[in-house]
């Protein structure tokens, strides 16, 4: 196989999320740390839109967007796959990272809205707004996972997931860029989740990344 080459930092949660999960799944692949902020111009001659990740699959071939990433390298894992291969079990592991995805969505909004403007620009009812959006989804992940034990380890039950890897990237990001959303506590299961995750050697071998 061509070596894989996956472009974005790790301060990119949607790109941390891939590089965890090709560690866990032994996939060999080289990292380019492009930032699309510092050199956007690059940004544009690896994808048409300027964003990371990115994965250069051949000299003439490169995917994007995470969730384009993630399903092509899930067809590549076959049954070590980290998405359930039906049921069930398949629609709770897309929903739960679609909350994740959509958290993550609304705190980049939030955060964008205060660094990318003027401060007399900084619209803040829209910035409060996607807060609480984010908050909406914060919740309905600590109620999932709330029902976490000792027989039910993950989001999934026994089975470690992209569930739990976007949820965990989710909130480490959040941590660093947007604290306030985990003030007070007010999410402690998923701290407890996240906390297990980054205790993992994969999370370990991609830290996430302060701006």
């Amino acid at each position: 196989m061509t070596s894989l080459k996956l472009f974005g930092r790790n301060l990119s949660p949607y790109t941390r999320r891939v590089a965890i999960a090709m560690t866990l799944l032994d996939i060999p692949h080289e990292r380019d740390y492009l930032s699309v902020t510092t050199d956007p111009a690059r940004g544009l001659q690896i994808n048409p839109v300027g964003r990371v990740p990115a994965l250069q699959l051949s000299p003439d071939e490169t995917l994007i967007e995470s969730a384009a990433i993630l399903d092509y390298l899930m067809e590549l894992a076959g049954p070590k796959s980290l998405i359930p291969a039906r049921g069930k079990a398949r629609r709770d592991c897309q929903r739960l990272m679609a909350i994740a995805s959509g958290v993550l969505d609304k705190a980049v909004g939030a955060v964008y809205e205060v660094r990318r403007r003027p401060a007399e620009k900084v619209h803040e009812p829209w910035r409060q707004h996607l807060l609480n959006q984010a908050n909406g989804g914060l919740k309905a992940l600590e109620a999932a996972a709330a029902q976490i034990g000792p027989a039910h380890p993950w989001l999934l039950g026994e089975e470690f997931s992209l569930a739990d890897i976007t949820l965990a990237v989710t909130i480490s990001f959040l941590r660093v860029m947007q604290p306030d959303l985990l003030a007070d506590g007010a999410y402690p299961h998923l701290e407890k989740l996240t906390n297990a995750c980054e205790a993992m050697a994969a999370f370990k071998a991609h830290p996430v990344e302060t701006p």
